[in-house]
């Protein structure tokens, strides 16, 4: 069992979630495909092609029916094990209520830092597996999260 904490709330302590920066366009990160690791609060980034970060920001900039390409797209997984062990059948829609809790921090966050936040009701667990190499079936993405600068008028 894995153990971990986070600065939200999570039923049973679980923490389930896992946060994967798609990195566009941000001052002091180069683009690609990080995972946030909570414990050391850094990132670490994951060997991907170009082509493979395009298709990601592509499918968010249609999720989200705008031509704008985000600058840092967020795509939240869950880690199902850390759920499914002790609330079986009613696992996945616990994860599903978790990434509302998130979304609901990250808006929060995001508005305070005067950034433009933007939760998509779509994403391509497909894509986002064939550019990370996870496993689908362990952890898979169940949420993305748009991440820019204010547009000054």
């Amino acid at each position: 069992m894995q153990c971990t904490n986070r600065p939200y709330p999570s039923g049973g302590a679980s923490y389930e979630l896992e946060i994967y920066p798609v990195i566009e366009d941000c001052q002091g990160l180069e683009r690609g495909i990080y995972h946030y690791c909570p414990l050391h609060h850094h990132l670490a980034p994951i060997s991907c092609r170009d082509e493979q970060i395009d298709r990601l920001m592509r499918d968010a900039t249609n999720a989200n029916g705008d031509d704008v390409c985000p600058n840092v797209l967020l795509v939240i997984t869950a880690r199902f094990a850390r759920v499914s062990w002790a609330y079986e059948s009613m696992g996945y829609s616990l994860i599903l209520k978790h990434v509302g809790v998130l979304y609901q921090t990250m808006y929060l966050v995001a508005t305070a830092m005067n950034l433009a936040p933007c939760a998509l009701g779509a994403g391509n667990p497909d894509h986002f597996v064939e550019a990370t190499g996870t496993n689908y079936y362990e952890e898979s993405s169940v949420g993305e999260f748009m991440l820019s600068s204010l547009a000054i008028v």
